[in-house]
């Protein structure tokens, strides 16, 4: 295993541009390599290492664009399985033909496209062999996340060696080669055309389970199943893993052994199968672990070598590393190897806990579910518990009864596709996969089933990795003292609760002003869990379409933006949510956002709900246990809706218009804010109403409007930070010239320039604290 982990570490500190901590965790596996004494171990361990530098090094050497915006014209070839259409959008990835006298680069490019008819887009999706197009269309860059802890699309592309988005505006000479027999051997050609098949002998549901489970196809699944099996903790189930391998291994070799093939034969077969097979489901990561590490076992078995399981997942690791290291920084590279690794080591080196099977299976879960944790924390801020015993029920199912029958079926398919008996035997399918759905759907709704950590800070990372390795090694038959196994239960209990619950109950007061582009959407977080509050949503207007342009998946900005952003932050839950007004940019990922996150009280202003919009969320939210309530600001005493804001601003009800914003005002650190939605003339009455009004921070109306923020409004109040939330190049030019000269003595931050506004505060001892702004980008891009 030391070859392996070394370089592993080693591939990590290239990526990385030496992180301290790749560096120690080198250091310390070299010294632990030393104190083996064993020399040849040593020498190959740092052979290897230096190879996996210099191997990750000509990656990044190479993965370098040779295009610029400048290119307008380009021919690329495009695999169909890499081709997705939803509605009217068209989007692949593609390779430029560096043959073509158009562009002589090959370089790997995302498409995005518009279709523009119905048969344009039949076209498209009937695609079964690799086809050369010719694209006009610009060059953009992808952009990276504009809020913290969010998913950086550009970084996600350079790891796959795309650069450039390329938005197509026409797509023309639609080239597909002649179908020969050699053209459709190709594996892509192979893939897309047994999938097609699927589609057209199966039921949707049916043939979306064979392609997930049979050819590792996930993207043709349904995105709420596929959410739902997230969420209790079974999404491993829809990957090819080494169980499922061992389980076409088994029954092949058993199938040709009673034909009558030799052990000689049926070894030489493998050797052409299994590579053929991974080819058919596209190589991917727990299928090409599982494949490599089957065909070494094989290999070394047909000569008579003895090998351990832990070196076989060792040299597979490696192969990976120096195909792709990018690799490195996938959730599904991570458990797929540290998972594999767990069960090794479980299986060779630890006792059983129980001679009832089912006992020792929930042990091994409940190990495993630990050791995914800090994986799963780190990439979604959250983990389900539940799928300790989710897996006791669902892996029996999909391993035992759905994976051969699919197999069956397939075959099957074949030969009797449209006997009576094969299509019972669907809909029969059909039915049980309905039944497992709705078993999944209830589990997914029971309460409390998944912990929301939050980003966890590096160092209690660590300490719970610690405990969690001491917890393991404490397992071990050579070390089975009680009093070890005591201290490591109580030492990862702690780590554990520390982990879990920092970011829930952290000692800041903070406020962020998300990045939603052209909308608002600011979180206020107490310290010490004392509460969560969410002003405004953002949101965007949605254009009515015809029916095949709508989008099976339609983007959501509270599932895309604020729900990631929230649970970052380790808000699993809101007290309220506050809506200023009822445009969509403040409002529209409201009903998206209290589906995913609960919300204990929903605020509006009075006349918020004469928006037929507003209204019809505000009606779907209504029989949840969301509490509603319509404020307005009494001319007779302050309005407090919680113990940090109070209402200054509708004083009566209103049409939800800009100037019938909900005005909030407060003091938070030791600044007191003035959060004033989208409101317009009505900031000259408020400062009629609150002369002497105190406001150290404003968030600029209505995305610093030419009808907001007038020079009356900010001679009264004379802010010392002003914050704007604004998208980047809107059509609306804002913030206006004029808004930003009138704030020129605040410090101003704009979301468009600075991306997330983040603002921090800490009680440090007796009239004490620190406090400071802070930014994702410090100057525009």
């Amino acid at each position: 295993m030391f070859p392996a982990i070394l370089g592993l570490i080693s591939s990590l500190i290239v990526l990385t541009t030496m992180h301290w901590l790749a560096v120690i965790m080198y250091l310390i596996f070299l010294l632990r390599l030393y104190k083996t004494k064993r020399l040849t171990l040593i020498v190959g361990s740092l052979v290897l290492s230096f190879l996996v530098i210099l191997v990750t090094n000509v990656h990044q050497w190479t993965n370098q664009t040779k295009l610029t915006t400048e290119d307008k014209n380009f021919t690329v070839i495009i695999k169909p399985d890499e081709i997705k259409i939803d509605g009217d959008q068209l989007q692949f990835y593609g390779t430029t033909d560096k043959s073509a006298n158009i562009l002589p680069v090959a370089e790997k490019l995302v498409v995005f496209y518009t279709l523009n008819s119905i048969k344009e887009k039949k076209i498209w999706e009937a695609q079964t062999t690799i086809v050369t197009v010719t694209i006009s269309g610009n060059l953009e860059q992808p952009e990276k996340n504009r809020n913290q802890n969010q998913f950086n699309y550009q970084t996600f592309l350079k790891r796959k060696k795309v650069h450039w988005i390329l938005k197509a505006e026409t797509i023309q000479s639609l080239y597909q080669p002649k179908s020969t027999f050699f053209t459709k051997l190709k594996p892509a050609n192979m893939r897309m055309a047994l999938l097609k098949q699927l589609d057209k002998k199966f039921t949707l549901k049916v043939s979306q389970y064979m392609k997930t489970l049979l050819f590792a196809d996930l993207n043709s699944l349904d995105k709420t199943t596929i959410q739902q099996f997230k969420e209790i903790g079974i999404i491993h189930l829809l990957s090819i893993s080494g169980l499922h391998i061992q389980f076409f291994l088994t029954g092949l070799v058993y199938l040709l052994w009673r034909m009558g093939v030799t052990k000689e034969t049926t070894f030489y077969i493998m050797l052409i199968v299994l590579p053929f097979y991974g080819n058919l489901t596209g190589w991917g990561t727990s299928v090409y672990r599982a494949i490599v590490m089957s065909l070494i076992l094989l290999t070394c078995s047909h000569f008579k070598k003895v090998v351990s399981s832990l070196d076989v997942w060792s040299w597979t690791l490696l192969s990976a590393i120096l195909i792709d290291p990018y690799q490195l920084f996938s959730v599904g590279f991570q458990l797929s190897y540290l998972l594999s690794l767990v069960l090794l080591i479980l299986s060779q080196t630890y006792f059983t806990v129980s001679k009832l099977p089912i006992v020792t299976n929930f042990i091994i879960s409940f190990i495993l579910m630990l050791v995914s944790i800090p994986i799963l924390s780190y990439h979604f801020f959250e983990f389900s518990w539940i799928g300790i015993f989710a897996n006791l029920l669902f892996v029996p199912l999909f391993t035992w009864l759905l994976l051969p029958i699919f197999i069956v079926l397939l075959i099957v398919s074949f030969i009797f596709y449209q006997s009576s008996l094969f299509q019972y035997s669907v809909i029969s399918i059909e039915k049980l996969l309905t039944i497992i759905e709705k078993i999944a759907e209830m589990i997914s709704e029971l309460p409390f089933i998944t912990i929301v950590t939050g980003r966890v800070p590096l160092f209690l990372m660590l300490v719970f990795i610690c405990s969690l390795i001491y917890f393991i090694l404490t397992l071990e038959i050579n070390r089975n003292i009680i009093n070890k196994r005591v201290f490591s239960t109580i030492l990862l209990i702690i780590s554990f609760i520390l982990f879990s619950s920092y970011q829930r109950y952290s000692p800041f007061d903070k406020v962020v002003v998300v990045d939603v582009g052209q909308g608002d959407s600011i979180i206020i977080k107490k310290s010490f869990g004392r509460g969560n509050y969410l002003i405004d949503t953002g949101g965007s207007i949605a254009f009515e379409t015809k029916e095949w342009q709508k989008k099976k998946n339609p983007p959501s900005l509270a599932k895309r933006v604020v729900i990631p952003t929230l649970k970052s932050q380790g808000i699993a839950s809101l007290d309220q949510v506050l809506i200023s007004h009822g445009d969509e940019d403040h409002c529209g990922a409201l009903l998206d956002l209290t589906q995913s996150i609960k919300v204990k009280e929903l605020i509006f202003p009075a006349g918020t709900l004469n928006k037929p919009s507003f209204q019809k969320t505000v009606s779907k939210i209504a029989g949840s246990e969301t509490l509603i309530h319509e404020v307005i600001a009494s001319e007779e005493k302050t309005t407090f809706i919680n113990s940090t804001l109070a209402v200054l601003w509708p004083p009566s009800s209103g049409k939800g218009e800009n100037n019938d914003s909900m005005v909030l005002y407060g003091k938070i650190g030791s600044y007191f804010w003035l959060f004033t939605g989208d409101i317009e003339e009505g900031e000259n009455q408020l400062i009629q109403r609150y002369p002497n009004l105190k406001v150290d921070v404003l968030k600029v109306a209505h995305h610093g409007s030419q009808t907001s923020t007038s020079q009356n409004f900010i001679d009264s109040i004379q802010p010392k930070h002003a914050l704007i939330s604004c998208g980047v190049n809107n059509r609306y030019n804002h913030p206006n010239s004029e808004v930003l000269n009138r704030i020129q003595t605040s410090q101003i931050y704009r979301t468009d320039i600075n991306g997330a506004i983040h603002f921090s505060h800490i009680k440090i001892g007796e009239n004490k604290y620190k406090e400071s702004f802070y930014t994702i980008f410090k100057e525009k891009d």
